[in-house]
């Protein structure tokens, strides 16, 4: 293996324990961390199309859910110089805080890092849902 492929794939891995990280901090609603993963120019595209950007995010996003579930696979990373392009799938499963149900929501999901004086952070995200169920 080369210097540069063994960089590369310790980039990679990086990025998915960064990941990794965000689902945590999703599931565990902690807001600090999320702060720190996410990027202050973040472009967030939830499943049904509306947007946040990361004061939006913060003040209403994701968080109208208590997220039980938030598996991630098949993921693949490309990165290029500072920024890496991240694909795979998602499924979540939340159910939502004013008792109106559950959201189940199987999704292939497009993000883009981006690293900034040696820190990797989420600019963007986009979900494509393959199957989602309200209950």
């Amino acid at each position: 293996m080369t210097a540069a492929r063994a960089a590369g794939d310790a980039i990679e891995a990086q990025l998915v324990a960064m990941e990794a990280r965000r689902c945590n901090a999703m599931i565990a609603a902690d807001i600090e961390s999320l702060k720190e993963i996410l990027h202050p120019d973040l472009i967030h595209v939830h499943a049904k199309g509306q947007i946040d950007g990361y004061a939006s995010y913060f003040a209403t996003g994701g968080f109208k859910v208590d997220y039980k579930t938030l598996d991630r696979s098949e993921l693949q990373v490309r990165v290029l110089g500072d920024s890496a392009l991240m694909t795979g799938r998602q499924l979540l499963v939340a159910v939502r805080k004013d008792g109106s149900g559950t959201v189940r929501i199987d999704s292939r999901v497009m993000q883009t890092w981006v690293r900034e004086a040696g820190r990797w952070r989420q600019l963007a995200f986009q979900t494509t849902p393959l199957d989602m169920s309200i209950g």
